[in-house]
């Protein structure tokens, strides 16, 4: 439909009017009179259908926008339920193979060999307590390499705490003192290889810087001593 907004009056003196010019002439109205009362009856009738015909094109928009905004609500929708759908699937994947979605700790990749003490001297370092230096010598650490986790971890051992009472934990934490040598009989080569291992140690369970310093500066002064 042609916008009525863009409508022109018509010339009333051409031959499409003739009639209506007519019926309006007599002789009191002449022909000037007549154009300009068939230009205002037309105004006026063209004001109105501009009126229904903008009511019309907003009904026609708003109608438009409407389907619009269903689609939209709709869409979001089926697409909320396919994330749920996934958010579960994925969820029941987790918990299926859960060793699949560890997360990978953000550290550097170490460009040499990794130095794992056995768990008994992991264990005393992340308590804070005194290890012999004996665990962190290369011997101690091959020993430790050797160390079949999945097979020891079963087994127990009986020990005495510190309050008197007897405890049942893991054989991996525990050592046969016996094998075991003093601080004051290493030899200077395996000190040396142990301060160097400890300090790494003591780092990755986060030991205090302080105290890590301490370490240094002391081991630093028996070797330049």
């Amino acid at each position: 439909m042609e916008n009525l907004n863009l409508a022109t009056r018509p010339d009333f003196l051409s031959g499409d009017f003739v009639d209506a010019c007519l019926q309006l002439t007599n002789d009191t109205v002449n022909d000037e009179q007549v154009v300009r009362i068939l230009g205002t009856l037309w105004d006026i009738q063209n004001a109105k259908d501009i009126q229904r015909w903008n009511a019309c094109k907003d009904e026609e928009a708003q109608f438009t926008r409407d389907l619009a905004d269903q689609a939209a609500e709709e869409l979001a929708q089926q697409q909320l339920h396919l994330r749920n759908e996934e958010e579960a699937a994925l969820a029941e994947e987790h918990k299926k193979n859960k060793v699949k979605y560890v997360p990978v700790p953000d550290m550097e990749v170490p460009m040499g060999p990794v130095d794992i003490p056995a768990p008994y001297a992991t264990c005393k370092l992340k308590k804070g307590e005194y290890c012999e230096l004996y665990f962190f010598t290369n011997v101690s650490l091959a020993e430790a390499e050797s160390f079949n986790v999945s097979i020891d971890d079963e087994a127990l051992a009986l020990l005495k705490a510190d309050n008197g009472q007897h405890i049942w934990v893991p054989a991996s934490n525990t050592r046969d003192k016996s094998a075991v040598i003093k601080d004051e009989d290493l030899t200077w080569e395996q000190f040396g290889e142990a301060s160097v291992c400890l300090l790494s140690a003591m780092r990755e369970h986060d030991w205090q810087k302080d105290r890590i310093e301490m370490h240094v500066k002391f081991w630093t002064v028996l070797e330049v001593h």
